[in-house]
Order: structure tokens, then C-alpha cells, then sequence
């Protein structure tokens, strides 16, 4: 499962009728950025495919007589909990819904779905992931500017600098990043660049005081 150049989501039906099969497919079928690489009628049948696609979505429909819906979520969130699993239901049920959310389902919808519905329920879903996935990767070049200020007292690099200001210019309010450039601008000397950074971080200061 890929978050960088392939923007092609890769999805696995999971449903025992031939008619729900097609009624998927049929939703599915001419969205050009989503790929049915699976289809499965069983809950084995499903772990394998979704061991040998490695699918970003995984369609279920809870109304299968043989396939526990809820376990079977489990057991695919176990071993990668970034997908994103989609229940499919007849009955409106509060208890059902419940479950089904409570074991990773990120979304229940009630069949029939309407033009549209599973399309944009997956676009939606893989568009949040992906924004969490880049929030993550900030966060984590952003931990490591801040470790790097106070490992020594050489010199921050200029990459680390350089990263830091864009990150600011990014998110002018958050305070974190605007406090680890300052620290970055004072280890490097670089007054002439702090000295309004600093007033900036002064006035935020203020005003939240005031608000």
C-alpha cells in the first residue's frame, strides 16, 4: 500500500452473491483513479486476496450467512491498520453499525447505495488518510529538527533551517515550529532573523493571553 506517486486505489469486494458483485462493480466500474484488484465470497477467500493485493479499500458486505463482517476487519486491521474498510447493509440496525465500527470499519453504508455512494465514500476515505499520512511525516521531520538543535553546539544545518522556514511559512500560527526556528536562528547567530521572529512570537503570546 503506497501514499506516493501510484494515486490508483486498489480495492477488494467482498460479498457471496453474484448480483451484490455486480451492483459493486457497476459503481465502481468507470471511476477512473479506482481499481477492483479482488473479489472474494468467503472470510479465507478474503484474507487471501487481501494478503496478495495489498489493497488500499476493502468492501464488506455485513449481510453474509457465512463471513462474520466484524472479525474479519479485525483480522485484517491486525495485520495492516491502514486500510480502510467499508460494511455494506441492508438493515439499519444501531447494534450492527456499532459493532462493525467498534472492530476498525471506518464507514457503514445501507444498501441500496445511490449513484456515486461507494466512490465517494472511498475518495473521501483515502483523502483523509493520505492528509494523516503527511501530518505524520511533518511530524516526524519536525522532531528530528528539534532533537538536531540541541544534540551539540555546532551549527543547525542549512537543510534544517531551510525546512523549518518553510514549514512557518506553511503554518504561520503554530507556535512549535515558529519556537524551534528561533532556537535554530539563536544557535546559528543569525540575529538579524530572529529578532522579528521573536517579536511575532511575542505578540501570539499576547494575544492569547488576551483571548
Amino acid at each position: 500500500m503506497s501514499e506516493g506517486q501510484n494515486t490508483t486505489i486498489k480495492v477488494v469486494l467482498v460479498t457471496d452473491t453474484d448480483e451484490m458483485l455486480d451492483a459493486l462493480d457497476a459503481n465502481l466500474r468507470n471511476v477512473d483513479d479506482i481499481d477492483v484488484v479482488g473479489r472474494a465470497s468467503d472470510q479465507a477467500e478474503a484474507l487471501t486476496q487481501f494478503r496478495a493485493y495489498d489493497p488500499d479499500v476493502i468492501v464488506i458486505d455485513y449481510d453474509m450467512a457465512a463471513v462474520d463482517g466484524a472479525e474479519l476487519t479485525r483480522e485484517i486491521l491486525h495485520e495492516d491498520e491502514r486500510v480502510q474498510i467499508i460494511m455494506l447493509s441492508v438493515v439499519n440496525d444501531a447494534n450492527d453499525i456499532r459493532t462493525a465500527m467498534r472492530a476498525g470499519a471506518r464507514e457503514y453504508l445501507i444498501k441500496p447505495l445511490g449513484r456515486g455512494e461507494l466512490s465517494g465514500t472511498i475518495h473521501w476515505l483515502i483523502h483523509e488518510r493520505r492528509a494523516y499520512a503527511r501530518m505524520q511525516n511533518y511530524m516526524r521531520k519536525l522532531r528530528k529538527a528539534y532533537e538536531a538543535l540541541f544534540r551539540d553546539d555546532t551549527e543547525v544545518p542549512p537543510k534544517v533551517v531551510a525546512f523549518l522556514e518553510r514549514q512557518a511559512d506553511d503554518s504561520p500560527d503554530d507556535t512549535l515550529t515558529l519556537e524551534t526556528l528561533a532556537v535554530a536562528y539563536a544557535r546559528n547567530r543569525e540575529w538579524e532573523k530572529l529578532a522579528p521572529l521573536a517579536e511575532r512570537l511575542r505578540e501570539m503570546t499576547r494575544a492569547e493571553r488576551e483571548f
